[in-house]
């Protein structure tokens, strides 16, 4: 079978270059795992062939499109909240296709052999093959699941990683941007939890203003439901074992 066929590909089969088949997250964290020694969380993502597998053998690609022809005015705020909770609510009411069932749980199964563990916990993260253009940014837009175990509830958030596509502001960004909505297909990549003391993102420019001579770090302890944000420049950046201080 190719590789855009399959429902299921490794972190280590997957290169930078696969936005369209596994989305933009699933394709840097495969990029990273394959060509670095970045320490990557192991895992393995659903690819957009098996999202459209998902709609085409649940029929909702027609269903989809009657609810959002009755998105007539996406700055109604009322409009979008009705629109776009109906179709997560249609894509949740759907059983798993078998298949793709059994290829998620063979690979959570797989995983589980691979890291030693029995029932590993693992986050379910959403992927969409629109993200990080060059014109556009679709990042962050749809959902992700922490501390997940077991198979069964994996399939489950697979699925609920694919009814965010229809997010509020996701769908509110697709229309504002002229993207066809079911052009776009959802990628779950499905990797080892990190029980984390400190968590965050560095971005090698400040986004706010462009200056790419600065660091700007967004960190909070555990898993990052608090954020603290600072500018690191040559001049301010001090860290020990314990402290980031700006």
């Amino acid at each position: 079978m190719k590789r855009e066929e399959k429902n299921v590909l490794w972190f280590d089969e997957l290169r930078r270059e696969d936005v369209d088949l596994v989305g933009g997250k699933s394709s840097s964290l495969g990029e990273m795992t394959s060509s670095t020694d970045v320490p990557v969380p192991y895992g393995f993502a659903t690819t957009a062939s098996a999202y459209r597998f998902f709609i085409k053998e649940t029929g909702l690609g027609d269903r989809i499109r009657e609810e959002i022809s009755k998105l007539t005015d996406v700055e109604d705020t009322a409009m979008l909240r009705d629109v776009t909770a109906a179709i997560r609510e249609m894509i949740v009411e759907q059983d798993m296709p078998q298949a793709l069932a059994d290829d998620i749980r063979k690979a959570y199964e797989e995983l589980a052999e691979k890291v030693g563990e029995p029932d590993p916990f693992v986050a379910v993260r959403s992927s969409a093959t629109a993200e990080d253009l060059p014109d556009a940014s679709f990042a962050g837009q749809q959902d992700t699941y922490l501390n997940v175990k077991g198979a069964d509830m994996v399939i489950q958030k697979v699925k609920e990683c694919y009814a965010s596509t229809f997010t509020d502001r996701a769908t509110y960004y697709r229309e504002k941007q002229g993207f066809d909505h079911l052009t776009v297909a959802l990628s779950a990549a499905v990797q080892m939890m990190v029980f984390s003391k400190a968590s965050g993102v560095m971005f090698t420019v400040n986004v706010a203003n462009g200056d790419d001579s600065c660091i700007t770090i967004e960190g909070a302890y555990g898993l990052g439901e608090y954020v603290v944000q600072g500018t690191v420049t040559p001049d301010n950046f001090v860290i020990d074992k314990n402290t980031l201080e700006i």
